[in-house]
């Protein structure tokens, strides 16, 4: 009982966080922490995403809302990161 409950929510979480989707979170907030070094590039994450959507649509045909979601989160998380929550 206890490993099927443990299996359904295995299942669950693999496809609520999909590798993916965490390849664009963790890509957006890589690049976004490069502001540390550079001020300019804390909207580098944003705007990587936008472009990398933009030539999904134009090769693919299609806009994918969950990899923008989760990269616009990533570049978000890594501003936080940052400035530590000075924002809110």
């Amino acid at each position: 009982m206890i490993k099927r409950i443990y299996l359904f929510f295995c299942k669950q979480i693999k496809r609520l966080f999909r590798e993916d989707l965490q390849l664009h979170f963790f890509w957006s907030y890589f690049l976004t922490m490069l502001a540390v070094f550079w001020p300019i590039m804390i909207v580098s994450g944003v705007v990587a995403t936008i472009l990398k959507e933009l030539s999904d649509m134009w090769t693919k045909g299609h806009w994918n809302w969950d990899d923008v979601i989760f990269g616009i989160a990533g570049a978000f998380a890594a501003v936080y990161t940052i400035y530590g929550g000075v924002f809110i």
